[in-house]
């Protein structure tokens, strides 16, 4: 690495990783306070108050860093620029390319990293915070041992659909099962009651079980058959259910491909194009850094001899709103079914990203 670029990345990498603690301590103050009520009056230990906020971090890095990245490119050309030094650099035969390489190359390596951080870190720590909030800091049950998870539906193999009344995840029991069972015109085929399931043995056992088929016009077909105890095939096992129950801003890509791949094409088809639409968004929003990297550098060069730091955050500000404005747009254009899933996702990136070239490509 040449002189000038190590010079160049030492300036930005300090200007970043400034914004980005200023960002992180500004969310937990603020998070702090909004939960101050509830601290007051559960008293939960201070291990766990600062555990919750250790595991905040990720979460905080994934939302801020774009907005830390555009800022630590307007002020560290900005001052460049208010000190001529972009003028005495391009006399001297350099690109503007050249010049903003080590940002740039930066931008693609921080998106690659949070690109990692919400398929590996990310989930997990989002679990873990809200396990925290939930039982120390708002403590919505008096234990944390074996809570149950209510109202659960989720779409299994072979054309399932899953009701969990309550399912307590360390005992692996659930109370209140109900199985719809679909043919592939989606017409619902049997359904199958439970009052409880137990994992036993790699299988599910079924107590109290009533099977009613059904035929045309979903009507019952037959006598109910009932069961006192029933081994029952179920391809899902205890951990499927708890994967599944995930939010969908809490899984990976991996893990929503998998979901995706569940659901009944005929019969789900606006929940499938929603699910895509987020599936390519966590595979297009990482890049958002370095799009708005790009962004920055001809808004950079504007910033003249004065107020570069109100200058910047003042562009920062204004580039931020019109991208993030333009991604929830795009966004749910795509969820409406009005754009294809992937251009939803990317379409403000490539836009944006086609803008920030063009502009570039014209600076003097």
């Amino acid at each position: 690495m040449l002189i000038l670029d190590r010079y160049l990345f030492r300036s930005f990498l300090r200007s970043f990783f400034f914004c980005l603690v200023v960002f992180i301590f500004l969310f937990i103050i603020i998070d702090i306070f909004g939960s101050l009520q509830e601290i007051l009056r559960n008293h939960p230990d201070f291990l766990k108050i600062v555990e919750l906020y250790l595991y905040a971090i990720p979460v905080i890095i994934n939302q801020t860093s774009p907005v830390a990245a555009l800022l630590a490119t307007l002020i560290t050309l900005g001052q460049m620029n208010q000190a001529n030094e972009v003028i005495a650099m391009r006399s001297s035969g350099m690109s503007i390319w050249h010049i903003v390489r080590p940002m740039v190359l930066f931008g693609i390596a921080l998106s690659l990293v949070i690109f990692v951080m919400n398929e590996t870190v990310t989930p997990y720590a989002q679990k873990m915070s809200k396990f925290i909030k939930r039982y120390y800091v708002d403590k919505a049950y008096e234990s944390a041992q074996d809570v149950p998870l209510e109202n659960v539906a989720i779409y299994g193999y072979g054309n399932r659909l899953f009701f969990l009344n309550k399912f307590y995840p360390k005992s692996n029991t659930i109370d209140g099962l109900t199985i719809l069972e679909h043919d592939p015109q989606q017409n619902v085929r049997s359904k199958i009651y439970a009052e409880k399931a137990v994992w036993r043995n790699n299988r599910w056992v079924l107590y109290q079980c009533f099977i009613y088929h059904l035929g045309e016009g979903q009507k019952i077909r037959g006598e109910p058959l009932y069961f006192t105890d029933k081994v029952y095939r179920i391809e899902e096992t205890p951990e499927d259910f708890m994967r599944q129950n995930i939010p969908v801003e809490n899984m990976n890509v991996k893990d929503l491909a998998g979901y995706i791949s569940r659901l009944p094409e005929a019969g789900a088809q606006n929940t499938v194009r929603r699910l895509r639409v987020d599936l390519f968004q966590k595979t297009s929003f990482p890049f958002t850094s370095l799009i708005i990297i790009l962004l920055g550098i001809p808004s950079a060069i504007i910033v003249r001899r004065r107020a570069v730091a109100f200058s910047s955050i003042g562009l920062c500000m204004a580039i931020s709103f019109f991208f993030y404005v333009t991604f929830a747009v795009t966004t749910a254009l795509g969820k409406a079914g009005a754009l294809p899933p992937f251009l939803a996702a990317w379409g403000s990136h490539f836009i944006f990203g086609g803008a920030a070239f063009y502009l570039i490509a014209r600076i003097p």
